[in-house]
């Protein structure tokens, strides 16, 4: 009698990775072209004589699928010996018929290209959400991984408050799961999946177990939410790996993609190849099935071999960033509040993720994300915490934001001994202040127009702005206009105008936020203070820096300035040198051919140029170079060149 067996296997993953050298991101690039090759093997062992197999059969669903966001190029499945294959939209079916094969084995090469696309959401959707679809109510109901309880549905409903925006409510929990689980690859975490009950009570988990969570967070409060499987670009070990992330159902829209480990919500870095979507995250990857006599199979693991074929152009920018120091020098030892204003250029919203760079020092982490509605402003902050260093100098250092869209902004601050301290105390009042601010309505109907009495000035001078400020409301306007942290009260009568002034002392160019408040709602104007230095020329860096009187010599010396200059000429005793356009930072190298006797005296440069501004400058430098083994007719005979 034949004996018929049907099993199910869940297959396990092991992931080789084809990367030429490293790369940190794919995320500012249009599109990634991805190279896929998925393979496995079934070993057969024959356990009697009279053996006979009626059918094997693989069906595999981690397999790319054409979409809005990627599309497959081509997509190639074998099988070694043949097999039957079927490919449908959710598995490619393998069927052997084989009675004597040892080894089957199975899989696809495939190419797919992978767009970078923020999902176009540009209209608010209300929550909580009155009706769905009934083909999506099942994302909306516990499983065995992604579990629903009490503790779950009320930190949902802690995180959301009183929020009546879709979008505003996702982003609030991604952004709670990504802050506040840790990512743990511990053993527990990293050999099984968890629940999400589990992952919320310990506080840790992988992609899947975060995923998990904040898809049970949502699906708690009745939004629809999956769990998607796939391979994606990480710069931890610059390799491919399989990758677990969300998309969440917005009516009218569809599913938006979210990855609470990346970061990235509504959108995802085009190294994201999504393979796979399912209610639960424990779900199999392929699944077995045979009718056979004396036969037992031993199933392989899943390889994976990931590659990036082509990348696309740059991609488009979707934010603006200016990043605001509040202090442009401080003491050692000081707490400068830093302002990054992020600007929407998008009419959809997005939610960038914003990473600080470069800084002398940071009070937190240095990332944050930000939802912006579309064309919307806001302000995030740090605070940026100056060393300790050698108080002989001032030090120049740059503070750099990043987007996860490819947007940089950065700001120059100097910090030395002798500038003014600013406490920590005063850093978090400041922007606990300024937060308070970032929750007001924009001031409307009020008509300001700002402007500085120059376009450029040089250091050491005083700078005045000046703002005329208009009342187009029907009622009296009582607000304050603040200039930094300078403000004075106006009351302006309906139709009328106010100047409101200040000065300020200038070292360096400075962007000044003029702000008109009333009592709940808000304005903010920006005014930009250009300074250029008085221009230095600089001879310095001679080499050698000693010379043999009787030796003939080759001295070298650099030529720099501490900003751009034109028509700059340079007359010395060996020659005469011009440029019409001398760079800030630019070092030139100069070299006369002498003799060591005619080095006993400086060499003198008779030096003019023009600033910026069209000023005109004339100067003198001398460098001096040591003159070694001088006879006792040396001086004399230097006494008289410089007489004749």
């Amino acid at each position: 009698m034949k004996k018929i067996i049907l099993f199910l296997f869940i297959l396990t993953l092991a992931i080789s990775n084809v990367n030429a050298e490293p790369i940190e991101n794919y995320n500012g690039v249009q599109y990634l072209e991805i190279a896929l090759s998925i393979s496995s093997n079934v070993d057969i062992e024959y356990t009697s004589g009279s053996h006979s197999v009626d059918f094997i059969k693989s069906e595999l669903s981690f397999f790319p699928r054409s979409s809005d966001s990627q599309n497959v190029k081509q997509l190639d499945a074998f099988a070694n010996p043949d097999a039957s294959i079927q490919q449908g939209s959710e598995v490619i079916k393998y069927t052997w018929s084989e009675d004597d094969a040892l080894r089957l084995t199975y899989g696809y090469d495939a190419i797919v290209r992978v767009e970078n696309s923020i999902t176009r959401l540009d209209e608010k959707i209300a929550f909580p959400l009155a009706k769905l679809d009934s083909t999506v109510l099942e994302y909306t109901q516990p499983t065995e991984f992604i579990d629903i309880n009490t503790k779950i549905e009320n930190k949902a409903k802690e995180i959301i408050g009183t929020s009546d925006d879709l979008y505003e409510s996702v982003f609030k929990i991604a952004d709670w799961t990504n802050n506040n689980i840790e990512y743990d690859l511990n053993t527990l975490t990293a050999e099984a999946v968890l629940p999400s009950s589990w992952v919320l009570e310990n506080r840790q988990g992988v992609c899947d177990e975060m995923t998990n969570l904040f898809i049970s967070l949502l699906r708690s409060v009745g939004i629809p939410a999956r769990f998607v499987s796939g391979m994606v670009y990480s710069n931890t070990n610059y390799e491919w790996g399989p990758h677990g992330w969300a998309e969440v159902y917005f009516p009218g829209e569809g599913w938006v993609p979210f990855d609470v480990t990346f970061g990235e919500y509504g959108w995802l870095d085009p190294s994201h190849l999504k393979l796979k979507d399912n209610i639960d995250s424990g779900s199999p990857t392929a699944k077995y099935s045979w009718k056979s006599t004396g036969v037992e199979l031993n199933v392989g693991a899943l390889e994976i071999e990931t590659q990036a074929l082509k990348v696309g152009p740059d991609e488009p920018g979707a934010i603006e960033i200016e990043v605001i120091p509040m202090y442009s020098t401080s003491k050692f030892g000081s707490y400068v509040p830093v302002e990054v204003r992020i600007k929407n250029i998008k009419d959809s919203y997005i939610i960038p993720k914003l990473v600080v760079s470069k800084a002398p020092g940071l009070t937190e982490d240095n990332v944050k994300s930000v939802l912006l509605k579309p064309k919307e402003e806001k302000s995030v902050y740090w605070i940026a915490e100056i060393p300790s260093a050698d108080e002989g100098y001032i030090y120049t250092t740059t503070v750099e934001v990043n987007s996860m869209y490819g947007e940089t902004g950065m700001a120059i601050m100097k910090y030395g001994n002798d500038f003014e301290f600013h406490s920590e105390e005063n850093a978090l009042s400041f922007i606990a202040g300024q937060r308070e601010r970032n929750e007001k309505l924009k001031l409307e109907d009020v008509n300001v127009k700002c402007n500085s009495d120059k376009e450029i000035y040089y250091a050491g001078e005083e700078a005045l702005i000046e703002c005329d400020i208009g009342n187009s409301q029907e009622n009296i306007l009582d607000i304050d206009i603040c200039f930094q942290q300078e403000c004075t009260n106006f009351d302006i009568a309906s139709g009328e105008n106010v100047l409101a002034s200040e000065t300020f002392e200038l070292t360096e160019g400075i962007r000044i936020p003029i702000v008109l408040e009333s009592s709940d709602k808000i304005k903010y104007e920006y005014v930009n203070l250009n300074v250029i230095p008085i221009p230095e020329i600089s001879v310095s860096n001679p080499d050698p820096a000693e010379v043999n009187y009787h030796d003939a010599a080759e001295v070298s010396f650099d030529i720099s300035s501490n900003t751009d200059v034109t028509d700059l000429i340079i007359e010395f005793d060996f020659g005469d040198m011009s440029y019409e356009v001398f760079k800030d930072k630019e070092v030139r190298t100069i070299t006369i051919n002498t003799q060591g006797s005619e080095l006993m005296s400086d060499i003198k440069f008779e030096m003019s140029y023009k600033d910026e501004l069209g000023m005109e400058y004339r100067e003198q430098k001398a460098l001096h170079i040591i003159v070694k083994d001088i006879p006792w007719y040396g001086p004399f005979v230097n006494w008289m060149r410089n007489i004749f």
